[in-house]
């Protein structure tokens, strides 16, 4: 992902309520030389704040929360399910915040006399 696509995804959702392209270019630039964050790791805590300032819903995978705290992937699942836990005993759905959602499955298709 580089800064361009960034800054295009996130003008999609958050252009409506006026964030501008240069805003986005500062954030990003400041994550990078201020903080020595990866692109991604600017891109979803970007969508992480706009989305709780204009509340939106953005949905995360367990990708974007590693690179957004740099745990590692068993890390990022043993949180899940201690906050999981933490939810059940409190009363509460934890499938209001934490989803598994399995990818579709896909066909493949190969042509060995190509395609006429």
């Amino acid at each position: 992902m580089d800064k361009e696509t960034i800054i295009n995804n996130l003008l999609v959702n958050y252009g409506k309520y006026g964030v501008t392209k240069q805003e986005l270019e500062t954030a990003i630039n400041d994550g990078i030389h201020n903080y020595d964050l990866s692109l991604e790791a600017i891109y979803s805590g970007l969508r992480m704040s706009l989305a709780t300032v204009f509340g939106e819903q953005e949905y995360f995978t367990v990708e974007d929360v590693m690179a957004i705290t740099g745990e590692s992937r068993e890390e990022v699942l043993q949180r899940i399910e201690q906050c999981r836990q933490e939810l059940i005993k409190a009363g509460e759905s934890p499938d209001e915040y934490f989803r598994s959602i399995r990818p579709k499955e896909r066909a493949v298709y190969f042509f060995p006399q190509g395609v006429k």
